[in-house]
């Protein structure tokens, strides 16, 4: 540990260990190994550096309002605050550890079954050929609507068994070291069951074009056929989906207990507003438009074109939520640094 690391520790030690005080923890820690390089870059020697670092930013009051911590600090200091968040035992931990393990099941058969809800319909489609008979239709969007409320069903099945973890889910809890231990074990022990379930789910995703790929080239225009390629990619694709749903409840369960930020849920993380908007609405407009393509226009035979397509652009969307992310962390931190 370093002079500047125990110097912080002593800092916000008389304050509750929440999210918002360990992002500006390691927020000060960063400015203050930037000032301590400037001054050796200078000259001076690293145990110089050191105190004048210290001397400088002095107190946690003095840097509160460049940290945005000012609310914070008053709230506890004046005891005006909410109450702070209750320490975290072991004996809970590892109940809620558990009953994330016996429910990893449910996410791993419900997300599969929303992929899986279309294929029905399509393979219907695909063998009542050019004009489908209304029978199948029928019975096409039926299954698939199957499919989705038993999906919703389970979903809510897990929301209600989740319930008495509540505060767990949502971070309003202070984690001790004890804690934390069991997040870190937790993860480490199924480190290799993690890896392997994300590779085999990434080796199904970049083979699951293959089906589609091979119907286009070998059948001819115009032809349905191609549906039965993007009923195995679908397949391939839920696959995929449960491998890797059944191996992550461990981080699951070790990201609430560290209270680990989803960073992969733009409509909850991007620093866009507009990006946030459009990430919750995104999949749900593209479903709309594949359905009123296919209906409307009833060309089945490419209207499937839209999924590979909204996950490209899904991809963009993430990449640039990430870039001004990046934008505006080095701004706030050329702003404190001036």
């Amino acid at each position: 540990m370093t002079v500047i690391d125990s110097y912080l520790d002593t800092l916000f030690a008389p304050y509750p260990d929440s999210p918002r005080l360990r992002e500006a923890r390691a927020e000060l820690r960063a400015l203050m190994e930037d000032q301590q390089q400037a001054l050796m870059d200078a000259g001076r020697t690293e145990s110089q550096a050191v105190g004048a670092v210290i001397a400088e930013f002095g107190s946690l009051d003095e840097v509160a309002a460049e940290l945005g911590i000012t609310a914070e600090l008053d709230g506890t200091a004046a005891g005006t605050a909410p109450t702070a968040p209750t320490m975290l035992s072991t004996e809970r931990a590892e109940e809620y550890v558990e009953a994330v393990r016996r429910g990893r099941w449910i996410p791993a058969v419900a997300i599969p079954l929303f992929v899986l809800s279309a294929l029905p319909l399509l393979l219907l489609i695909a063998v009542g050929g050019e004009e489908p008979s209304g029978w199948a239709l029928g019975a096409g969007l039926t299954a698939l609507l199957v499919l989705v409320a038993v999906g919703v069903m389970l979903l809510v099945l897990q929301g209600s068994r989740m319930e008495e973890f509540e505060d767990i889910d949502e971070a309003r809890f202070s984690p001790t070291p004890a804690v934390r231990e069991i997040a870190r074990d937790l993860r480490r022990e199924h480190r290799r069951e993690r890896t392997l379930a994300t590779g085999a789910a990434i080796m199904l995703w970049i083979l699951a074009a293959v089906p589609v790929i091979l119907m286009g080239v070998l059948t001819d225009s115009g032809s349905l056929a191609p549906l039965y390629g993007v009923c195995a990619t679908l397949a391939m694709v839920a696959l995929g989906l449960w491998i890797l749903l059944r191996s992550a409840w461990s981080d699951t369960a070790a990201a609430a207990l560290l209270q680990e930020e989803d960073e992969d849920d733009l409509s909850a993380t991007s620093t866009s507003p507009a990006i946030r908007v459009v990430a919750a609405v995104y999949w749900p407009v593209a479903a709309a438009i594949y359905l009123a393509w296919s209906f409307l226009g009833g060309e089945w035979g490419i209207s499937w074109v839209v999924w590979p397509i909204a996950g490209v652009l899904y991809a963009g969307l993430w990449s640039a939520s990430a870039a001004l992310g990046s934008a505006a962390d080095d701004t706030r931190s050329r702003t404190r640094r001036a």
